[in-house]
Protein backbone atom coordinates (compact mmCIF):
# COMPACT_ATOMS: atom_id res chain seq x y z
CA UNK A 1 0.00 0.00 0.00
CA UNK A 2 1.29 3.37 -0.68
CA UNK A 3 1.50 5.89 2.29
CA UNK A 4 3.94 7.98 1.47
CA UNK A 5 1.92 10.83 0.77
CA UNK A 6 -0.86 10.54 3.82
CA UNK A 7 -0.62 12.83 6.70
CA UNK A 8 -0.59 10.63 9.32
CA UNK A 9 -2.16 12.76 12.03
CA UNK A 10 -5.04 11.44 10.28
CA UNK A 11 -4.38 7.65 10.86
CA UNK A 12 -5.75 7.48 14.17
CA UNK A 13 -8.49 5.15 15.56
CA UNK A 14 -12.32 6.38 15.12
CA UNK A 15 -14.35 3.86 16.11
CA UNK A 16 -18.03 4.87 17.06
CA UNK A 17 -17.52 4.16 20.71
CA UNK A 18 -14.15 5.77 21.15
CA UNK A 19 -12.99 2.44 23.08
CA UNK A 20 -10.16 0.53 23.31
CA UNK A 21 -9.39 -0.51 19.43
CA UNK A 22 -8.12 -4.08 20.78
CA UNK A 23 -11.35 -4.92 22.40
CA UNK A 24 -12.57 -7.24 19.62
CA UNK A 25 -16.25 -8.93 19.57
CA UNK A 26 -15.86 -12.47 18.11
CA UNK A 27 -19.68 -13.17 18.17
CA UNK A 28 -19.55 -13.71 13.99
CA UNK A 29 -15.84 -15.13 13.84
CA UNK A 30 -15.36 -17.35 17.22
CA UNK A 31 -13.01 -19.43 15.48
CA UNK A 32 -10.36 -16.28 15.68
CA UNK A 33 -10.68 -15.88 19.14
CA UNK A 34 -7.55 -16.57 21.14
CA UNK A 35 -9.49 -18.46 23.97
CA UNK A 36 -11.96 -20.39 21.65
CA UNK A 37 -10.45 -23.93 22.50
CA UNK A 38 -9.99 -22.70 26.56
CA UNK A 39 -13.59 -22.10 26.82
CA UNK A 40 -16.03 -25.75 27.16
CA UNK A 41 -18.94 -25.35 24.55
CA UNK A 42 -20.90 -27.45 22.60
CA UNK A 43 -19.68 -25.60 19.10
CA UNK A 44 -15.69 -26.79 20.87
CA UNK A 45 -16.82 -29.91 21.68
CA UNK A 46 -17.57 -30.82 17.91
CA UNK A 47 -14.72 -29.43 16.80
CA UNK A 48 -12.53 -31.48 19.64
CA UNK A 49 -14.76 -34.62 18.21
CA UNK A 50 -14.05 -33.79 14.94
CA UNK A 51 -10.21 -33.84 15.62
CA UNK A 52 -10.45 -37.02 17.67
CA UNK A 53 -11.93 -39.23 14.65
CA UNK A 54 -10.10 -37.46 11.98
CA UNK A 55 -6.72 -38.11 13.94
CA UNK A 56 -7.23 -41.82 13.67
CA UNK A 57 -9.06 -42.75 10.55
CA UNK A 58 -8.03 -41.76 7.24
CA UNK A 59 -11.63 -42.50 5.90
CA UNK A 60 -13.22 -39.99 8.09
CA UNK A 61 -10.83 -37.54 7.57
CA UNK A 62 -11.21 -37.67 3.72
CA UNK A 63 -14.75 -38.09 4.26
CA UNK A 64 -14.52 -34.71 5.96
CA UNK A 65 -12.47 -33.16 4.24
CA UNK A 66 -14.77 -34.33 0.84
CA UNK A 67 -18.01 -32.02 3.30
CA UNK A 68 -16.17 -29.20 3.10
CA UNK A 69 -15.64 -29.42 -1.30
CA UNK A 70 -18.72 -31.02 -2.19
CA UNK A 71 -22.59 -31.70 -2.00
CA UNK A 72 -23.80 -34.31 0.88
CA UNK A 73 -23.47 -38.17 0.00
CA UNK A 74 -20.78 -37.03 -2.56
CA UNK A 75 -18.19 -39.44 -2.53
CA UNK A 76 -14.16 -37.69 -1.98
CA UNK A 77 -12.41 -37.32 -4.87
CA UNK A 78 -9.07 -38.08 -5.69
CA UNK A 79 -7.72 -34.29 -5.17
CA UNK A 80 -9.42 -33.26 -2.58
CA UNK A 81 -6.43 -33.13 -0.53
CA UNK A 82 -4.63 -31.02 -3.36
CA UNK A 83 -7.31 -29.31 -3.48
CA UNK A 84 -7.02 -28.31 0.73
CA UNK A 85 -3.57 -27.60 0.25
CA UNK A 86 -4.01 -24.71 -2.58
CA UNK A 87 -6.55 -23.42 0.29
CA UNK A 88 -4.01 -23.80 3.05
CA UNK A 89 -1.49 -22.01 0.74
CA UNK A 90 -3.70 -19.26 0.07
CA UNK A 91 -4.37 -18.05 3.66
CA UNK A 92 0.21 -17.91 3.95
CA UNK A 93 0.05 -15.75 0.89
CA UNK A 94 -2.99 -13.37 2.79
CA UNK A 95 -0.98 -12.96 5.86
CA UNK A 96 1.96 -12.64 4.49
CA UNK A 97 0.61 -9.75 2.42
CA UNK A 98 -1.29 -8.29 5.78
CA UNK A 99 2.10 -8.43 7.97
CA UNK A 100 3.94 -6.48 4.47
CA UNK A 101 1.73 -3.59 5.20
CA UNK A 102 2.83 -2.92 8.88
CA UNK A 103 5.61 -1.20 9.74
CA UNK A 104 8.90 -2.75 10.27
CA UNK A 105 9.50 -3.15 13.40
CA UNK A 106 5.85 -4.40 13.96
CA UNK A 107 6.11 -6.65 10.50
CA UNK A 108 8.92 -8.43 12.36
CA UNK A 109 7.23 -9.36 15.51
CA UNK A 110 3.86 -10.77 13.52
CA UNK A 111 5.79 -12.64 10.81
CA UNK A 112 3.72 -16.12 10.78
CA UNK A 113 5.73 -18.88 12.56
CA UNK A 114 7.17 -20.86 10.33
CA UNK A 115 6.24 -24.17 10.95
CA UNK A 116 2.68 -22.99 10.30
CA UNK A 117 3.48 -21.65 6.99
CA UNK A 118 5.14 -24.84 6.23
CA UNK A 119 2.25 -26.70 7.31
CA UNK A 120 -0.75 -26.69 4.75
CA UNK A 121 -2.61 -30.46 6.07
CA UNK A 122 -5.59 -29.93 8.15
CA UNK A 123 -5.12 -32.95 10.50
CA UNK A 124 -1.51 -31.55 11.51
CA UNK A 125 -2.84 -28.03 12.27
CA UNK A 126 -5.38 -29.63 14.04
CA UNK A 127 -2.91 -31.81 16.38
CA UNK A 128 -1.18 -28.23 16.69
CA UNK A 129 -4.32 -26.71 17.92
CA UNK A 130 -4.96 -29.50 20.27
CA UNK A 131 -1.84 -29.83 21.86
CA UNK A 132 0.98 -28.64 24.27
CA UNK A 133 2.66 -26.40 21.71
CA UNK A 134 3.52 -22.82 22.53
CA UNK A 135 0.30 -20.82 22.72
CA UNK A 136 1.11 -18.41 19.92
CA UNK A 137 1.93 -21.81 17.66
CA UNK A 138 -1.56 -23.49 18.58
CA UNK A 139 -3.54 -19.77 18.01
CA UNK A 140 -1.30 -19.41 14.34
CA UNK A 141 -2.46 -23.11 13.26
CA UNK A 142 -6.22 -22.42 14.79
CA UNK A 143 -6.57 -18.59 12.50
CA UNK A 144 -5.23 -20.67 9.44
CA UNK A 145 -7.82 -23.50 10.06
CA UNK A 146 -10.84 -20.82 9.79
CA UNK A 147 -9.36 -18.38 7.37
CA UNK A 148 -9.16 -21.48 4.64
CA UNK A 149 -12.92 -22.32 5.67
CA UNK A 150 -13.87 -18.97 4.91
CA UNK A 151 -12.03 -18.82 1.17
CA UNK A 152 -13.77 -21.90 0.60
CA UNK A 153 -17.44 -20.24 1.93
CA UNK A 154 -16.48 -17.47 -0.23
CA UNK A 155 -14.95 -19.80 -3.27
CA UNK A 156 -18.90 -21.54 -3.00
CA UNK A 157 -21.03 -18.03 -2.35
CA UNK A 158 -24.16 -17.75 -5.13
CA UNK A 159 -23.52 -14.29 -5.61
CA UNK A 160 -20.37 -14.47 -5.83
CA UNK A 161 -20.06 -17.17 -8.12
CA UNK A 162 -22.97 -14.93 -10.85
CA UNK A 163 -21.05 -11.43 -9.84
CA UNK A 164 -19.70 -11.51 -13.22
CA UNK A 165 -23.05 -12.05 -14.84
CA UNK A 166 -24.96 -9.38 -12.69
CA UNK A 167 -22.33 -6.80 -13.42
CA UNK A 168 -22.64 -7.32 -17.25
CA UNK A 169 -26.28 -7.05 -16.57
CA UNK A 170 -25.61 -3.99 -14.64
CA UNK A 171 -23.54 -2.65 -17.33
CA UNK A 172 -26.15 -3.17 -20.00
CA UNK A 173 -29.02 -1.31 -17.66
CA UNK A 174 -26.45 1.87 -17.15
CA UNK A 175 -25.41 1.78 -20.98
CA UNK A 176 -29.70 2.10 -21.82
CA UNK A 177 -29.98 4.70 -19.28
CA UNK A 178 -26.67 7.20 -19.48
CA UNK A 179 -24.07 6.51 -22.06
CA UNK A 180 -26.77 5.65 -24.83
CA UNK A 181 -27.54 9.40 -24.65
CA UNK A 182 -24.13 10.50 -24.72
CA UNK A 183 -23.61 14.33 -26.30
CA UNK A 184 -19.99 14.91 -25.58
CA UNK A 185 -16.68 13.92 -23.69
CA UNK A 186 -13.32 15.98 -22.79
CA UNK A 187 -10.77 15.69 -20.79
CA UNK A 188 -11.25 17.87 -18.05
CA UNK A 189 -7.44 19.11 -15.25
CA UNK A 190 -8.56 19.97 -12.28
CA UNK A 191 -6.27 22.14 -9.67
CA UNK A 192 -7.23 21.68 -5.78
CA UNK A 193 -6.13 22.49 -2.60
CA UNK A 194 -6.85 22.68 0.79
CA UNK A 195 -8.34 25.79 2.28
CA UNK A 196 -6.89 26.94 6.05
CA UNK A 197 -10.13 25.58 7.68
CA UNK A 198 -8.30 21.90 6.60
CA UNK A 199 -12.22 20.74 5.83
CA UNK A 200 -13.27 22.95 2.33
CA UNK A 201 -11.48 21.64 -0.77
CA UNK A 202 -10.78 25.01 -3.12
CA UNK A 203 -10.92 23.65 -6.72
CA UNK A 204 -10.21 25.20 -10.64
CA UNK A 205 -10.24 24.42 -14.11
CA UNK A 206 -6.37 24.58 -15.42
CA UNK A 207 -4.37 23.43 -12.42
CA UNK A 208 -2.00 26.47 -11.05
CA UNK A 209 1.70 25.58 -9.88
CA UNK A 210 1.50 23.98 -6.62
CA UNK A 211 -1.62 22.74 -6.59
CA UNK A 212 -2.78 18.74 -6.61
CA UNK A 213 -4.30 17.84 -10.10
CA UNK A 214 -6.84 15.11 -10.81
CA UNK A 215 -7.66 14.44 -15.23
CA UNK A 216 -11.42 13.47 -15.53
CA UNK A 217 -12.73 12.02 -18.81
CA UNK A 218 -16.08 13.68 -18.29
CA UNK A 219 -18.93 12.74 -20.72
CA UNK A 220 -21.69 14.84 -21.00
CA UNK A 221 -25.28 13.10 -21.66
CA UNK A 222 -28.68 14.73 -22.42
CA UNK A 223 -31.45 11.95 -21.64
CA UNK A 224 -35.05 12.56 -22.03
CA UNK A 225 -36.56 11.52 -18.88
CA UNK A 226 -40.58 12.07 -17.98
CA UNK A 227 -40.74 14.38 -20.83
CA UNK A 228 -37.95 16.84 -20.18
CA UNK A 229 -34.09 16.97 -21.04
CA UNK A 230 -31.51 16.30 -18.36
CA UNK A 231 -28.20 17.87 -19.31
CA UNK A 232 -25.55 16.22 -17.05
CA UNK A 233 -21.92 16.20 -16.89
CA UNK A 234 -20.67 12.93 -15.34
CA UNK A 235 -16.76 13.18 -14.76
CA UNK A 236 -16.05 9.39 -13.98
CA UNK A 237 -17.67 6.32 -13.69
CA UNK A 238 -16.49 2.99 -12.13
CA UNK A 239 -18.17 -0.22 -11.66
CA UNK A 240 -16.57 -3.13 -10.04
CA UNK A 241 -16.79 -6.44 -8.82
CA UNK A 242 -15.45 -6.95 -5.58
CA UNK A 243 -13.51 -10.19 -6.19
CA UNK A 244 -12.09 -9.53 -10.02
CA UNK A 245 -11.39 -5.90 -9.98
CA UNK A 246 -8.80 -4.54 -8.26
CA UNK A 247 -9.91 -1.78 -5.82
CA UNK A 248 -8.77 2.25 -7.14
CA UNK A 249 -6.21 3.09 -5.83
CA UNK A 250 -4.36 6.60 -5.38
CA UNK A 251 -0.68 7.52 -6.51
CA UNK A 252 1.24 10.70 -6.87
CA UNK A 253 2.78 10.59 -10.14
CA UNK A 254 4.82 13.54 -11.59
CA UNK A 255 2.93 16.13 -9.48
CA UNK A 256 -0.33 15.04 -9.69
CA UNK A 257 -2.68 12.29 -9.10
CA UNK A 258 -3.74 9.03 -11.71
CA UNK A 259 -6.22 6.54 -10.96
CA UNK A 260 -4.36 3.48 -11.38
CA UNK A 261 -5.43 -0.09 -11.34
CA UNK A 262 -3.08 -2.05 -9.02
CA UNK A 263 -3.01 -5.86 -8.08
CA UNK A 264 -3.38 -6.56 -4.55
CA UNK A 265 -3.01 -9.40 -3.17
CA UNK A 266 -1.29 -10.74 -6.04
CA UNK A 267 0.34 -13.45 -4.46
CA UNK A 268 -2.94 -15.28 -3.88
CA UNK A 269 -4.19 -17.41 -7.17
CA UNK A 270 -7.85 -16.86 -6.27
CA UNK A 271 -8.71 -13.65 -8.01
CA UNK A 272 -8.54 -11.40 -4.78
CA UNK A 273 -10.75 -12.72 -2.52
CA UNK A 274 -8.33 -11.02 -0.03
CA UNK A 275 -10.67 -7.88 -0.55
CA UNK A 276 -13.63 -10.19 0.65
CA UNK A 277 -11.96 -12.09 3.21
CA UNK A 278 -10.87 -9.19 4.65
CA UNK A 279 -14.22 -7.45 4.67
CA UNK A 280 -15.61 -9.95 6.77
CA UNK A 281 -13.49 -10.14 9.27
CA UNK A 282 -13.56 -6.16 9.76
CA UNK A 283 -17.20 -5.73 9.75
CA UNK A 284 -18.18 -9.33 11.65
CA UNK A 285 -19.71 -11.19 8.23
CA UNK A 286 -19.98 -14.85 8.55
CA UNK A 287 -21.80 -15.39 5.52
CA UNK A 288 -19.57 -14.02 2.11
CA UNK A 289 -23.61 -13.60 0.50
CA UNK A 290 -23.96 -10.77 3.15
CA UNK A 291 -21.95 -8.04 1.69
CA UNK A 292 -23.61 -5.46 0.47
CA UNK A 293 -21.06 -3.97 -2.07
CA UNK A 294 -20.00 -7.09 -3.61
CA UNK A 295 -20.94 -5.43 -7.08
CA UNK A 296 -20.36 -1.93 -6.94
CA UNK A 297 -21.00 1.88 -9.04
CA UNK A 298 -19.13 4.78 -8.65
CA UNK A 299 -20.20 8.42 -9.37
CA UNK A 300 -18.13 11.83 -9.88
CA UNK A 301 -20.92 14.89 -11.27
CA UNK A 302 -19.81 18.37 -10.27
CA UNK A 303 -22.09 19.46 -7.54
CA UNK A 304 -25.32 18.67 -5.68
CA UNK A 305 -27.34 19.78 -8.65
CA UNK A 306 -25.68 17.22 -10.06
CA UNK A 307 -26.41 14.35 -7.59
CA UNK A 308 -30.22 15.25 -7.40
CA UNK A 309 -30.02 14.76 -11.43
CA UNK A 310 -28.46 11.73 -11.47
CA UNK A 311 -30.51 10.06 -8.83
CA UNK A 312 -33.60 11.13 -10.88
CA UNK A 313 -32.33 9.68 -13.89
CA UNK A 314 -31.44 6.31 -12.01
CA UNK A 315 -35.00 5.99 -10.28
CA UNK A 316 -36.78 6.69 -13.34
CA UNK A 317 -34.93 4.16 -14.64
CA UNK A 318 -33.93 1.08 -12.15
CA UNK A 319 -37.25 1.59 -10.12
CA UNK A 320 -38.45 3.55 -7.52
CA UNK A 321 -37.05 4.81 -3.54
CA UNK A 322 -38.37 1.37 -2.92
CA UNK A 323 -35.55 -0.19 -4.25
CA UNK A 324 -33.19 1.48 -1.81
CA UNK A 325 -31.60 0.33 0.86
CA UNK A 326 -29.31 1.23 3.55
CA UNK A 327 -29.50 4.88 1.71
CA UNK A 328 -26.72 7.10 3.95
CA UNK A 329 -26.14 10.93 2.70
CA UNK A 330 -23.73 12.73 3.87
CA UNK A 331 -23.55 15.05 0.70
CA UNK A 332 -24.90 18.75 0.77
CA UNK A 333 -27.34 19.32 3.79
CA UNK A 334 -27.31 15.49 4.70
CA UNK A 335 -26.75 14.34 8.17
CA UNK A 336 -26.41 10.75 7.96
CA UNK A 337 -22.87 10.53 9.04
CA UNK A 338 -23.44 8.14 12.04
CA UNK A 339 -24.14 5.24 9.70
CA UNK A 340 -20.99 5.58 8.19
CA UNK A 341 -18.09 3.12 8.20
CA UNK A 342 -16.56 3.71 11.44
CA UNK A 343 -13.24 4.31 10.32
CA UNK A 344 -14.92 7.04 7.97
CA UNK A 345 -13.11 10.43 8.62
CA UNK A 346 -14.26 13.66 9.29
CA UNK A 347 -15.98 15.36 5.98
CA UNK A 348 -16.33 12.36 4.15
CA UNK A 349 -19.35 13.41 1.74
CA UNK A 350 -21.32 10.88 -0.29
CA UNK A 351 -24.25 9.83 -1.13
CA UNK A 352 -24.76 5.95 -1.18
CA UNK A 353 -26.77 3.18 -1.11
CA UNK A 354 -27.84 -0.53 -2.08
CA UNK A 355 -30.14 -0.45 -5.37
CA UNK A 356 -31.72 -3.49 -5.95
CA UNK A 357 -31.71 -4.46 -9.47
CA UNK A 358 -34.04 -7.53 -10.77
CA UNK A 359 -32.49 -10.20 -12.91
CA UNK A 360 -34.26 -12.71 -15.01
CA UNK A 361 -34.19 -15.78 -13.89
CA UNK A 362 -32.35 -18.59 -15.97
CA UNK A 363 -34.37 -21.13 -15.43
CA UNK A 364 -37.62 -21.50 -17.12
CA UNK A 365 -40.80 -20.43 -15.27
CA UNK A 366 -38.97 -18.89 -12.48
CA UNK A 367 -39.46 -15.47 -11.03
CA UNK A 368 -36.77 -13.10 -11.54
CA UNK A 369 -34.53 -12.60 -8.83
CA UNK A 370 -32.66 -9.38 -7.32
CA UNK A 371 -29.06 -8.77 -6.47
CA UNK A 372 -27.36 -5.43 -4.69
CA UNK A 373 -25.52 -3.06 -6.12
CA UNK A 374 -24.03 -0.29 -3.90
CA UNK A 375 -24.04 2.86 -5.43
CA UNK A 376 -21.82 5.72 -4.59
CA UNK A 377 -22.03 9.20 -5.77
CA UNK A 378 -19.61 12.48 -4.97
CA UNK A 379 -19.80 15.99 -6.02
CA UNK A 380 -16.15 16.56 -7.40
CA UNK A 381 -15.39 18.77 -3.87
CA UNK A 382 -16.48 15.56 -2.17
CA UNK A 383 -14.36 13.34 -4.37
CA UNK A 384 -11.37 15.64 -4.05
CA UNK A 385 -11.53 15.10 -0.12
CA UNK A 386 -10.61 11.51 -0.11
CA UNK A 387 -7.59 11.90 -2.62
CA UNK A 388 -6.46 14.78 -0.70
CA UNK A 389 -3.51 13.38 1.82
CA UNK A 390 -4.33 15.64 4.22
CA UNK A 391 -7.86 15.44 4.20
CA UNK A 392 -9.49 13.78 7.23
CA UNK A 393 -11.39 12.19 4.32
CA UNK A 394 -8.86 10.56 2.85
CA UNK A 395 -9.16 7.36 0.82
CA UNK A 396 -5.76 6.20 1.90
CA UNK A 397 -6.16 7.27 4.97
CA UNK A 398 -9.61 5.24 5.81
CA UNK A 399 -7.75 2.02 4.21
CA UNK A 400 -5.08 2.20 6.75
CA UNK A 401 -7.60 2.84 9.28
CA UNK A 402 -9.54 -0.51 8.12
CA UNK A 403 -6.72 -1.98 8.24
CA UNK A 404 -5.35 -1.34 11.99
CA UNK A 405 -8.00 -1.14 13.17
CA UNK A 406 -10.48 -3.63 11.49
CA UNK A 407 -7.97 -6.52 10.87
CA UNK A 408 -4.98 -6.17 13.23
CA UNK A 409 -7.12 -6.37 16.77
CA UNK A 410 -8.69 -9.80 15.23
CA UNK A 411 -5.71 -11.76 13.69
CA UNK A 412 -2.67 -10.38 16.13
CA UNK A 413 -5.20 -10.58 19.08
CA UNK A 414 -3.12 -9.09 21.94
CA UNK A 415 -3.64 -12.39 23.74
CA UNK A 416 -1.21 -13.34 21.53
CA UNK A 417 0.77 -11.20 20.57
CA UNK A 418 0.56 -8.71 22.75
CA UNK A 419 -0.18 -4.54 22.28
CA UNK A 420 3.04 -2.76 22.91
CA UNK A 421 4.58 -3.90 19.25
CA UNK A 422 2.12 -1.59 17.43
CA UNK A 423 0.60 1.42 18.30
CA UNK A 424 -2.79 1.57 17.64
CA UNK A 425 -3.60 5.58 19.89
Amino acid sequence: MNRSWVDKSQIRFSGSDGGDPWTVDYGSHSFLDPHFVDHPSRQGRIFWQLYKRSRIDDDAYRANIAKLLHPLDTPAHRGDLERMVGYLSEVNAYLDELVDLLPEDASEHAQQMPRITACNDMRTLLSILFSREDRRCRYEAQRKLYLTQMLIDIEHSRDIQDGPRHKSYFEKLVTQALWDHKKDSHLLQVGFEMEPDGETIRYNINPRPGQQRWDFNSIFIEPLVQGRKIPLDILYYSCRFKRSVTPVSFELVDGHHKVLEKRRWGAMRSSRNGSILSKMIRRSIADPDDISDLLGAMFIVPDEEGVNDLLTILNTRFGSLLHWRNVTDTSGSGTDSSRLNPQSGKGYKVFKGDLDILHPNPEPGRQPYSFKVEIQIYTLEGFLRTVHGSHSASHMALKLRQFLYGLVPRLFPRDIYGQDWISLG
